[in-house]
């Protein structure tokens, strides 16, 4: 049994937009524990997000860890210049912002969504697009 593969034309798209100064569009992933559905943000993004939600807690300790991610944004950064704009699809994480999953009862939550980061090898399937909040509410 070989090794876990990503999907090349998911991890182009995703290494595509890391690449973006700015980016978000919605995507809807099948994955191990069901079905996640988000906006894709670029890795630099995702990090300054959720290094201002943990820096909210306010401790000593929240700041240092909300710097570990700032650093590893400034490293996505460097990565996406050296490549020039060139897609090598060499991606193994996907981010999503405001990321809620479909709930054995067909419910899907959390409300508000939340920062959410997987790993490629896990996703079996993909669409373009958020699930339809409307039509899924009881």
């Amino acid at each position: 049994m070989g090794a876990a593969r990503s999907d090349f034309l998911l991890q182009a798209f995703v290494d595509a937009a890391n690449q973006m100064e700015d980016f978000a569009m919605g995507v809807t992933l099948s994955v191990s524990g069901g079905i996640v559905s988000g906006d894709l943000v670029t890795a630099p993004r995702w990090m300054e997000e959720v290094a201002t939600l943990v820096e909210m807690e306010g401790s000593e300790a929240a700041y240092h860890i909300a710097n570990v991610y700032r650093e590893q944004a400034v490293l996505y950064k460097k990565r996406a210049a050296q490549n020039r704009g060139e897609v090598h699809g060499e991606v193994t994480y996907i981010h999503l912002r405001d990321a809620q999953w479909l709930t054995q009862e067909g419910h899907l939550g959390p409300e508000p969504g939340v920062h959410w980061r997987g790993l490629l090898t896990e996703v079996s399937g993909w669409a373009l697009g958020r699930l339809p909040l409307p039509s899924m509410r009881y």
